[in-house]
C-alpha cells in the first residue's frame, strides 16, 4: 500500500510540476500564423486539463466502507484541440478529451470502484468551422441539450442529480450528455445561437450486472441559446432518441420513443452567478424494473438552481472566495413513485496558478432511504 500511495503521489506531483508554469487556461503549443509554403503555420494546437481528487462523506456513516469516503478521482481529464486553417474563413477542427482515473491507473486499493477503467474517452470529434456558415462536427461530443440547458446548472460539484444528462440510462448512448456518433451543427445569427444534431444508430449497451441491453436506433435534437443581454442567456432544447430494450434472459424486446425537453437561464451580473434550469423527461428515466415493457418511466421532471457571489481577494495567493447556495428536485409522475430533493451550501477558494478548493454540504430528502446528507471536498488544478 505504501508503494502504491507513493507512486500515486509522485505521478500527481509530476503532472503538476510539468504544468505549474501555466495559469488557468489552455496551453498553446502551436500558434496559427498562415504563411505561404509553410503548411504547419496553418495549425493551432492547444492542450489543457484538470486534475480533481475528491472526497464524499455521507452523514451517519452509511458509506463508511465506500471508496468515495477514502478519496477518489472526481473527474480528471486532459484535452487536446487543433484548428487547421484551410481557406477563406474555413478551418478544420478536431478535439480529444481523455478521462483518467488516477487511483485505478495505479491500482490504489479502496480509492476507486471495482472494475473501473483506468482511462475513458470523454470526447473525440472532428469537423469544419466557419464564421459565415457555422460549425459542423461529427463524433462523441457534448449534446445540444447539454450545451444549451445542462451546462448552465452544471456549475457545482454535487450537481446533475435532477437534470437529464445525469439520470438517463447512460449519457454517452441516450443522446443527453457526451453523445457518441453524433453529427452536430451550430451557427449564430445576431443574439441567437442555433443548434441541431442527428444521432446515428449505436452499438448495444449491455448494462452491468444485468441481462438488459439498450440499443439506440437513431434520434436528433434542436436547441436555441438567446443572449438577452451580455450577462444573461436563455436556452431551450429538445432531444429525441428512438431505442430498443432487450432482455437476453427472457428474449423480450420493446421499443421506446424517448424525449427530453428543457430550458435554463444563466445570469452573471458583476460578481454574481445565478442559474436555473428544468426539464421534462418522457420514457427517459428508468423504473428500476427488469421488465422491458416497463423499463422506462412515462414522465418525470427535474429542476436545478445555483446562486453564488465572488468576493475578490487578490492577495496571499487567493484570487477570490465564492460562497453559494444550490439545489435540485427530481420527481417521477408516472411509472414509479420516487422523488429527491437536494439543497445545499458551498464555498470555492480560487487560488493562483489554477489551483482551487471546493467544499459543499448538501441536505437530501428522498423516498430512497439510503440517501443521506453529504459533505464534499474537491481539490482541483486546472491548466
Amino acid at each position: 500500500m505504501k508503494i502504491k500511495t507513493t507512486a500515486l503521489a509522485t505521478a500527481i506531483g509530476a503532472a503538476v510540476a510539468l504544468t505549474s508554469f501555466a495559469t488557468q487556461a489552455e496551453i498553446t503549443l502551436l500558434k496559427q500564423d498562415p504563411k505561404a509554403g509553410d503548411p504547419l503555420s496553418r495549425l493551432n494546437f492547444t492542450v489543457g486539463g484538470s486534475i480533481r481528487p475528491q472526497f464524499d462523506n455521507a452523514m451517519g456513516d452509511v458509506d463508511k466502507s465506500s471508496y468515495k469516503r477514502n478519496g477518489y478521482d472526481g473527474g480528471t481529464r486532459f484535452r487536446f484541440a487543433s484548428d487547421y486553417y484551410l481557406f477563406d474563413d474555413i478551418s478544420w477542427i478536431s478535439y480529444y478529451e481523455l478521462g483518467v482515473n488516477i487511483p485505478a491507473l495505479f491500482d490504489w486499493d479502496s480509492h476507486y470502484a471495482a472494475g473501473s477503467n483506468n482511462t475513458s474517452r470523454r470526447m473525440l470529434y472532428t469537423g469544419l468551422k466557419s464564421k459565415t456558415w457555422g460549425t459542423m462536427t461529427f463524433g462523441q461530443q457534448n449534446s445540444v441539450y447539454y450545451d444549451v440547458v445542462g451546462a448552465k446548472t452544471d456549475v457545482w460539484d454535487y450537481d446533475m442529480k435532477a437534470q437529464a444528462p445525469g439520470n438517463g440510462i447512460k449519457g454517452d448512448y441516450d443522446g443527453s450528455y457526451r453523445s457518441r456518433k453524433m453529427l452536430k451543427y451550430k451557427n449564430t445569427f445576431g443574439d441567437v445561437d442555433l443548434y441541431a444534431a442527428y444521432l446515428f444508430s449505436d452499438s448495444d449497451l449491455l448494462l452491468k450486472n444485468s441481462s438488459i441491453r439498450y440499443k439506440r436506433n437513431g434520434g436528433g435534437s434542436l436547441g436555441v441559446d438567446y443572449h438577452l443581454a451580455k450577462d444573461l442567456t436563455w436556452g431551450t432544447a429538445w432531444n429525441y432518441t428512438k431505442a430498443n430494450v432487450h432482455n437476453s434472459s427472457t428474449g423480450d424486446t420493446d421499443s421506446y420513443s424517448q424525449n427530453i425537453y428543457g430550458t435554463a437561464l444563466s445570469w452573471t451580473p458583476d460578481n454574481w452567478t445565478f442559474s436555473f434550469g428544468g426539464g421534462w423527461y418522457e420514457n427517459f428515466l428508468t423504473t428500476g424494473q427488469k421488465n422491458v415493457h416497463d423499463y422506462f418511466a412515462g414522465d418525470a421532471w427535474g429542476i436545478e438552481y445555483f446562486a453564488g457571489y465572488k468576493i475578490p481577494v487578490g492577495q496571499y495567493a487567493l484570487k477570490y472566495v465564492q460562497p453559494y447556495v444550490m439545489g435540485d428536485r427530481l420527481k417521477y409522475t408516472t411509472g414509479r413513485y420516487y422523488q429527491r430533493i437536494d439543497n445545499g451550501v458551498g464555498v470555492t477558494f480560487q487560488l493562483d496558478y489554477g489551483f482551487r478548493v471546493d467544499y459543499e454540504h448538501v441536505f437530501t430528502s428522498s423516498t430512497d432511504k439510503s440517501l443521506a446528507d453529504m459533505n464534499i471536498v474537491r481539490l482541483r488544478y486546472d491548466f
